[in-house]
C-alpha cells in the first residue's frame, strides 16, 4: 500500500500543465546587440503569460517588455501538457520547457532574453 501511495502524492493537479495556466517569470538575462556589435543589458523584469487555447497562443500580461503581446504556438512543435512548446511570429522566438524561458527577436538589433516562470 504505500508504494502505491507515494507515487499518487507526487502526481498533483499543480504538476499538469495545460492550456489556460499562467505563469510568472522573473528574467535572468535582457540584452540587445546593434549592427555594430555593441551590447546593451537591461534592467531585469518580471512578467507573465498565458497559454490561451482559442488563440493557439502565449498571451503575456499587461506590463513589462512584453506588454500585451501575443505569440502563436507552433503547431506539431508544442505540448503544452508537457511544459513545452514553441512560439513565434514574423520577428520573435520564444522556447519554453519545465520553467524555463527563451526569446530571441531580430529586426535592427538582436534581442535576448531568458527566465525562470512558475506556474500558479
Amino acid at each position: 500500500m504505500k508504494k502505491l501511495l507515494i507515487p499518487l502524492l507526487l502526481i498533483s493537479p499543480f504538476s499538469v500543465a495545460d492550456w489556460g495556466d499562467v505563469y510568472y517569470c522573473q528574467m535572468t538575462n535582457h540584452s540587445t546587440i546593434t549592427l555594430e556589435g555593441k551590447r546593451t543589458d537591461y534592467i531585469l523584469e518580471k512578467f507573465q503569460f498565458k497559454l490561451d487555447k482559442a488563440k493557439k497562443a502565449m498571451v503575456y500580461g499587461s506590463t513589462g517588455y512584453f506588454s500585451e503581446e501575443k505569440v502563436p504556438l507552433i503547431e506539431g512543435r508544442s505540448w503544452p501538457e508537457q511544459e513545452v512548446w514553441h512560439a513565434e511570429d514574423n520577428y520573435s522566438h520564444a522556447y519554453f520547457k519545465e520553467g524555463k524561458f527563451l526569446f530571441s527577436m531580430i529586426g535592427s538589433r538582436m534581442t535576448s532574453i531568458s527566465a525562470n516562470c512558475d506556474k500558479f
